[in-house]
């Protein structure tokens, strides 16, 4: 489906088709996935998440056992992502 910027987007539920670690590191290659984690999904609050330091490494492997705790949508713009709806950065990367 086009939008208004003419991008036709390659889709993926990530829900159904979770990402692997090796993905998931390639996608935060440049980036820190805890920044990336939604401290108001359900999968957060229930593994008790909240205070917890978590390393990179445990980080991917929560995110690839539940996707959810992602914020989303996460959008990828060659090697840039954003997850969220941060419409002002997903202009410009798209732009």
């Amino acid at each position: 489906m086009r939008n208004d910027l003419g991008i036709e987007p390659d889709e993926r539920n990530y829900a159904k088709q979770p990402f692997s670690i090796s993905e998931l590191k390639e996608i935060f290659e440049d980036g820190d996935p805890r920044d990336f984690i939604n401290p108001k999904s359900i999968p957060y609050k229930t593994m008790g998440l909240a205070g917890k330091t978590l390393s990179r490494e445990e980080t991917f492997k929560l995110i690839a056992e539940d996707p959810n705790l992602l914020k989303r949508p996460i959008t990828i713009v060659g090697s840039e992502f954003v997850a969220g709806f941060d419409r002002a950065r997903l202009r410009t990367l798209l732009s």
